[in-house]
């Protein structure tokens, strides 16, 4: 039989023991915790990173990056597109919303002051003659010009144009669609003479919608896609490349070189609309 003294001293043993094992599996559970937290951090860090490598690429993002770091391919393609996707659909959206203004203004008889002033700001913008009076305001002429490009077709464009936003005249000028800027035109040091130098993509993108919007001579362009409007067909990609005429010297064999480019690179386009 066992003595009380002798079975009270066995029992603090015991405790000691396992308060000292506890301790221990304590202590590795913290330390891998630790690094279980470093190394979330580092991933973390790392994502992080690799966002803000892409942030330039964002809508807050003045001028083009330089894209050449990215390997040629997929990787640059995707870095071009995260780029200039959101001035492109921001351009769309501007359009859309003054073109769903006017055609809800289109059998109104009342007009308020700023309406007026809306209605000749938008034609002054897509070079619509209007002489201020509401009960002939030219309605086809501006519904005609006041509408969307596709944006997969802006975007194909641009690629084509840029070499995925590589070329001189992209870096330097911001140009991504090889506009030029007429004759006797300066852009200063380091720019691509004999082109418009854009301080932005945003402004880049805003001077292409308005070219093909208004120039004389894409009004062939802008027919084409009036006539899909009145049959209520969708104006895609598809459907509007080839009827742009007189964009490059190369004539419709530009179009043919376009229409394929924007078949190889659809998906990814569509992935960034």
């Amino acid at each position: 039989m066992i003595s009380t003294p002798i079975r009270r001293y066995g029992a603090a043993i015991l405790m000691l023991l396992i308060c000292t094992f506890s301790g221990g599996v304590f202590a590795k559970t913290h330390t891998v915790t630790k690094h279980q937290k470093a190394s979330v951090t580092k991933t973390s860090h790392s994502k992080a990173s690799s966002k803000q490598e892409y942030s330039r690429n964002s809508v807050k993002s003045s001028s083009l990056p330089d894209l050449r770091k990215y390997p040629s391919g997929t990787p640059r393609k995707r870095a071009f597109l995260r780029t200039v996707m959101p001035y492109i659909t921001s351009q769309n959206a501007a359009i859309t919303a003054d073109r769903n203004w006017l055609v809800s203004k289109q059998y109104e008889g009342r007009w308020s002051p700023s309406e007026r002033a809306r209605l000749k700001d938008i034609a002054a913008r897509y070079k619509v003659s209007w002489n201020g009076n509401t009960r002939k305001v030219p309605w086809n002429a501006l519904l005609e010009r006041v509408d969307i490009i596709p944006g997969s077709m802006v975007a194909t464009m641009a690629a084509a144009e840029s070499g995925w936003g590589t070329s001189k005249l992209a870096r330097a000028n911001n140009n991504l669609f090889g506009m030029k800027c007429g004759k006797g035109c300066k852009n200063g040091t380091g720019s691509v003479n004999g082109y418009t130098k854009f301080d932005s993509v945003k402004e880049s993108v805003q001077a292409y919608a308005t070219n093909l919007n208004t120039h004389p001579a894409y009004a062939s362009f802008r027919k084409s896609r009036a006539q899909l409007r009145k049959t209520d067909q969708e104006v895609t990609a598809t459907a509007m490349i080839h009827k742009l005429k007189g964009y490059s010297t190369k004539g419709s064999s530009y179009n043919d070189y376009l229409f394929a480019m924007y078949q190889d690179n659809q998906r990814l386009i569509a992935a960034h609309m």
